[in-house]
């Protein structure tokens, strides 16, 4: 949103500068993160997280709460572009990320974040798909990658869908209550949030960053923009570097349980999960109408939530019986490549931004905070990850 010079001078006038070490713009997983990593390395610093509306209210408020690597089709599509041994190191950063969510926050209170080390599986829709993903497989296991098989009584036992050939299972992936990750995330770190706050503009005094927001200027040394989707809109050089993408997601009531755990259907750009509750969650189809779905509009539209209502009455298990619960949207931010992009700004090195989640937000965002943060002190961030690539 803009601002009226009425607005503005009202607000200026009123308030004194806030001041911290460290300011985050952001306050979903990867702002969350980013200050836990930046309280490691700098237990004493002062840091102020500016959020627009609430904890969580963006993608890491509305997303699937997968905890996951990606589906088979996600390891193709990085071999096929990086070559074998760079997508293993991807593959495996993920795993990482989950690792040191469970050392650092989930730790014994899996229960309490309806944490599920479940797997993954990636459903076959064709016999051309099933024989590309069983040959991937072979590649992922030769890469040390814990992939199998699993054909169409146990795709319907343990997944509850029926008409496909199988699927490749991976068997360290999960899921999660986002949002009650987000508050025991958000328990483990010392900073103040200002929500409710949108920041206008950035200005660079040399030693210090000015925020001008609609609540009086924030000033700190060093600023990390965690924007992902919505970082164009306050730095306008990322327009073409980071785009928006609209996903819609439609819970069912509760239904018995029989779906295990996350499961993708590319073919759609489709996944689904149950919740413990029974809940059944499923999200995707929006290449349906993706130029419509390339937008930061918040809502759902009937073509897609219809698609999505009408799989889970032709797939599932006990779908004949289902009734819609819950209908939301999310914005996603997708970078050129698919990768995220971390790191200062060439021509400012006290701005770092972390953005381009491109749909793995959950997936990436605490191991990629701890490697922006170790870049700010000095380490080298991964090639595919820097913003220096472009």
């Amino acid at each position: 949103m803009s601002i009226s010079y009425w607005l503005d001078s009202a607000t200026s006038s009123s308030t004194s500068a806030k001041t911290y070490d460290f300011l985050i713009v952001g306050a979903g997983i990867a702002g969350l993160s980013t200050a836990y990593w930046l309280q490691k390395e700098n237990p004493t610093a002062r840091i102020g997280i500016i959020e627009k509306h609430r904890l969580g209210f963006g993608a890491s408020g509305r997303n699937a709460g997968f905890v996951t690597c990606g589906s088979t089709e996600h390891f193709i599509k990085l071999n096929e572009q990086f070559g074998l041994q760079k997508a293993t190191e991807i593959w495996k950063f993920s795993e990482d990320n989950r690792k040191l969510l469970l050392e650092h926050i989930i730790e014994d209170k899996a229960d309490e974040l309806d944490f599920r080390h479940t797997g993954s599986c990636t459903v076959a829709p064709s016999s051309e798909h099933w024989l590309k993903y069983r040959m991937t497989a072979k590649l992922m296991q030769s890469a040390g990658i814990d992939v199998h098989e699993i054909g169409p009584t146990d795709l319907e036992k343990d997944f509850g869908v029926t008409g496909f050939e199988g699927g490749i299972q991976y068997t360290g992936d999960g899921y999660i209550h986002p949002v009650k990750l987000l508050q025991r995330l958000r328990g483990k770190i010392k900073a103040d949030i200002h929500e409710g706050t949108e920041v206008f503009s950035v200005k660079d005094k040399g030693t210090t960053q000015v925020l001008r927001t609609d609540h009086g200027d924030f000033e700190a040394p060093q600023v990390i923009f965690t924007l992902n989707a919505y970082l164009p809109l306050v730095l306008k050089n990322f327009e073409s570097l980071i785009k928006p993408g609209r996903g819609q997601i439609l819970v069912t009531e509760p239904l018995p349980a029989f779906v295990r755990g996350p499961c993708y259907l590319t073919k759609h750009l489709c996944y689904f999960r149950q919740l413990p509750t029974g809940h059944l969650l499923i999200g995707g189809f929006r290449n349906l109408a993706i130029d419509v779905e390339n937008t930061y509009s918040d809502e759902t539209t009937s073509l897609i939530q219809t698609a999505l209502f009408d799989f889970v009455k032709s797939h599932f298990k006990y779908g004949k019986e289902a009734k819609i619960a819950y209908q939301w949207s999310g914005i996603m931010g997708f970078s050129p490549d698919g990768q995220m992009i971390l790191g200062a700004l060439p021509e400012n090195k006290n701005i770092h931004i972390m953005a381009g989640c491109s749909g793995h937000g959950m997936g990436l965002s605490f191991n990629a905070a701890k490697t922006l943060v170790a870049g700010m002190h000095g380490t080298e961030i991964p090639k595919h990850l820097s913003i220096s690539r472009f």
